[in-house]
């Protein structure tokens, strides 16, 4: 179309901007914009150097685990040199540390009443001993989840009936939520991280304030490694989209992501489901290790195999309707069926032979006419024929202390164990002190650990091996009593070589720069109440305390603590979102490409035109709200589960929208200044940017509220048809008039509306810069013109003083929608933050109410 075809308004707009303008003077009218681009890559690069070095700091962490792990495989090397049947730990915790107070479990006729007035669960009792690793078992709809729920106190859905114990000491399963942990079925981790980040950020976010940085690293570092997970550190988890590691390991992260706070009871729903038979052991195998320090496991499993379920201390069996049918040792449990009048089949797998005997599969030699309920009877006979039996309670533990000291006295002693190492290192110390001096140096270190291993170590390893037995970075030679005292050490779980004993004020542990420990004990150092404890956990508090009080406590990170954690997390994860936001940067640019053309090039409408700046702020405000929705609404199921954790939710919230400030003005600034550098509306860039970036605070909080409130699959619908109301049809112009006459309608359309206040900031500004006089020939231009003032000018107000009142008002508007939004992360969907389980309960409890209904 030629310009003669064009309206005279357009023509003369067209010409003015197609003027010969040359470099210089392009750069110079444009120069705001050349400043605010060099603020916004500094921004970018800062966030791109803050990754790198983090990135490093990983690199570097993984090689630290692998020199530990290669110098403690010399090791073993080294023992069985010397001593080939001198027992040792596979693997030895350097973070984690033995429980100085154990927690045992019991429960007396536990129940849960259901809203709907059902009762399930038919007073089960028992207990499981402090230290043990227990399972839950049953047929479907015998009311395992639902006891587990029960007992760590995430059945919301209904009350719980009966009392709980805690070493002796009757309790409420909401006071224990510092010192528990809860596995969900589902893995439910953070898709962008890797896996050393999950656990790492885990540790700082629930652990106690005064670990060190080096606590925290060796404490990371024993969740890898007894989780087989070390191997694969530095491994984005991933996605169904974006595939990343395998499902088993997947599992183990989120098995790893609850030890990683040192829980003194741990929870797991049905941790091996989705596993083969061979993971789901190495899995058990792991938490068994955890045991080991005194942690109390329980778990639902689902069909173990035999050699699987023979690790458990302790296997609970629940028949359906939810009463117990077994309690005690799974070694126990076969001659226990077999004693009823049960058979069962060579070859057969005993725990799928269980659930067939607890379903009513299996005939009954001694009982005509045999029904599964018939179970419950005979196990409460039992139980009480056995609470008879006891004259007392404290019979049963002097029995087991008396058979665990005479199954003891027929072992060697940790002394004689090291006497006898001692001894062979003793004949064989000649041929470890080469030069004859007394000491080993690395040198002779080095050969030696060759001549076991039958193959080279490293120089890193030799160092760390150094430092571990003599302590400090500056060793040049080892004693024989310290390789002596290291060597014997390697039988214990906890590690206590020098290295840890000796932490210097330096933070210098080996090869490597730590910080330094803040505590005053070391590592290992614990009373001798810690390293024994008697059998059912009890602790020697007084009675008048609670079992919270008897289990001792931690500081945990309060508000800013938090905040700086999340906020470097939030950090690490934005950067790896790169894709993500080129899309939408993409959308916004070409929107900003679109609107430009239209404006400048083919409608030709005046650089005053407040419906060109309502499509701007319009067309800004859907897009920018559309893309915050994945702020909150893209990892809710992990904020459920980390908010029923313990996590400081502000801290959360406001952690997560300070970070994706970023985004807001990195995409505010990229729309602006394409459409500007295009349409050329002849004002400051920085007074044509400033309206949007109140448009961008607005429409944000929109966003997030949107996203707290309504579930992912329903907010870009539910968004846009917000912007759609609250930018194009409230803030037009055209209309805005009619609905000021009209006070509740005004109320309104101020309280909620961007595009009246935005707008009006937009037109106040071109109506000061251009002074916009049309002339008589061009009526609509005027009429545009008297209706626009007439809609945004406040008479008796400067327009400075207006144009201030807009601005205050989008960012109140902003800031109560921020308000909002963090009420609904909050309060919205209280169950699921509370039970990580609650979907699987449900259909359980619905499975154990039609039990009890055909009873």
């Amino acid at each position: 179309v030629g310009f003669h075809t064009l309206p005279s308004t357009r023509t003369a707009t067209l010409q003015k901007m197609a003027g010969n303008h040359t470099w210089e003077d392009f750069v110079a009218s444009n120069l705001s914009v050349l400043i605010i681009f060099i603020l916004v890559i500094a921004l970018v690069l800062i966030v791109f150097f803050v990754d790198r070095r983090w990135r490093r700091q990983q690199t570097q962490l993984e090689k630290v685990t692998g020199i530990m792990n290669e110098s403690h495989a010399f090791s073993l090397n080294l023992v069985r040199h010397f001593m080939p049947s001198y027992k040792v730990a596979k693997y030895q915790f350097r973070g984690m540390k033995p429980k100085k107070n154990r927690a045992g479990v019991e429960f007396e006729n536990l129940g849960l009443d259901l809203k709907s007035g059902k009762r399930v669960l038919n007073g089960v009792t028992g207990q499981f001993e402090a230290g043990k690793m227990c399972a839950i078992m049953g047929p479907s709809g015998a009311g395992k989840t639902t006891f587990m729920n029960t007992l760590c106190g995430k059945a919301t859905y209904g009350n719980m009936v009966g009392t709980m114990r805690i070493n002796g000491k009757e309790t409420n399963p909401q006071e224990l939520k510092e010192f528990m942990g809860f596995v969900p079925q589902d893995d439910i981790v953070h898709q962008d991280l890797t896996v050393r980040e999950q656990i790492q950020f885990s540790v700082r976010l629930r652990g106690s304030t005064d670990l060190s940085k080096r606590r925290i690293e060796f404490i990371t570092e024993d969740v890898l490694n007894v989780m087989q997970i070390d191997h694969i550190q530095n491994s984005i988890v991933g996605s169904v989209e974006n595939r990343g590691i395998s499902g088993g390991q997947r599992k183990r992260v989120n098995i790893g992501l609850e030890l990683a706070a040192e829980p003194t009871l741990l929870f797991l729903d049905e941790p091996t489901s989705g596993l083969d038979s061979t993971s789901s052991l190495a899995v058990c195998l792991s938490l068994q290790k955890l045991c080991q320090l005194g942690m109390t496991s329980i778990m639902v499993i689902h069909q173990p195999r035999y050699s699987l379920f023979t690790l458990f201390d302790l296997v609970l069996l629940l028949g359906k309707g939810g009463e117990t049918v077994f309690l005690g040792s799974s070694m126990d449990a076969k001659s226990y069926f077999e004693s009823l009048g049960f058979e069962m089949p060579q070859n057969e797998n005993p725990a799928d032979w269980f659930m067939d005997v607890l379903s009513g599969e299996v005939s009954n030699n001694k009982i005509q006419n045999f029904k599964p309920d018939m179970l419950f009877a005979l196990w409460r006979e039992r139980h009480d024929r056995e609470s008879n039996d006891l004259e007392d309670g404290d019979n049963a533990r002097a029995i087991f202390r008396k058979n665990a000291a005479s199954r003891q006295s027929r072992m060697l002693s940790p002394e004689e164990d090291k006497a006898v190492l001692a001894r062979n290192l003793q004949d064989g110390w000649e041929t470890v002190d080469v030069n004859r001096d007394g000491v080993m140096d690395s040198d002779e270190l080095k050969e030696l650990l060759a001549h076991c291993a039958g193959m080279m170590p490293t120089d890193e390893v030799v160092g760390e091996l150094m430092v571990q037995m003599a302590g400090g970075e500056q060793t040049k030679v080892i004693t024989k009593e310290q390789f002596l005292e290291y060597l014997s050490g390697l039988s214990e779980d906890v590690a206590r070589d020098e290295n840890l004993r000796n932490t210097d004020a330096t933070g210098v542990t080996g090869p490597h720069a730590r910080m330094p420990l803040t505590g005053n004990k070391d590592l290992t150092s614990e009373s001798s109440e810690s390293e024994v404890s008697s059998s059912d956990g009890m602790s020697s508090a007084s009675s008048t305390d609670s079992a919270a009080s008897m289990l001792g406590g931690t500081s945990r990170p309060g508000f800013f603590g938090q905040l700086r954690i999340l906020t470097l997390r939030r950090l690490v994860q934005w950067w790896r979102m790169n894709r993500q936001r080129a899309l939408f940067f993409s959308a916004l640019a070409l929107g900003g490409i679109v609107l430009a053309v239209l404006d400048g090039y083919i409608v030709g409408s005046p650089a005053w035109d407040a419906m060109a700046y309502l499509n701007l702020h319009t067309c800004l405000a859907l897009l920018l709200s559309i893309f915050v929705l994945n702020v909150f609404g893209a990892e809710q199921p992990v904020f459920w589960r980390e908010s029923a954790s313990g996590i400081n939710v502000p801290a959360y919230f406001q952690a997560k929208v300070l970070v994706n400030t970023i985004d807001i003005v990195l995409m505010t600034f990229g729309f602006t200044s394409i459409y500007y550098l295009i349409r050329q509306p002849y004002i400051a860039y920085w007074r044509f940017f400033v309206p949007f970036i109140f448009t961008s605070y607005a429409a944000s909080g929109w966003g997030y509220l949107i996203s707290t409130i309504v579930p992912p699959q329903h907010g870009p619908f539910i968004v846009s048809l917000v912007s759609f109301i609250v930018c194009g049809l409230l803030g037009n112009p055209t209309t805005l008039e009619s609905f000021r006459e009209i006070a509740v309608m005004d109320i309104a359309v101020s309280a909620i509306s961007i595009s009246r206040w935005a707008v009006q900031m937009s037109f106040l500004i071109a109506n000061d810069v251009l002074k916009p006089n049309p002339g008589n020939d061009h009526a609509r231009d005027q009429a545009m013109l008297y209706t626009y003032k007439n809609v945004y000018v406040v008479e008796g107000q400067s327009s400075d003083t207006t144009f201030w009142h807009a601005a205050i008002a989008l960012f109140a508007m902003g800031f109560v929608l921020r308000i909002l939004a963090f009420l609904g992360l909050k309060f919205t969907n209280r169950s699921k933050q509370a039970d990580d389980a609650e979907k699987g309960a449900k259909t359980e409890e619905v499975q154990l109410s039609e039990e009890q209904s055909a009873k």
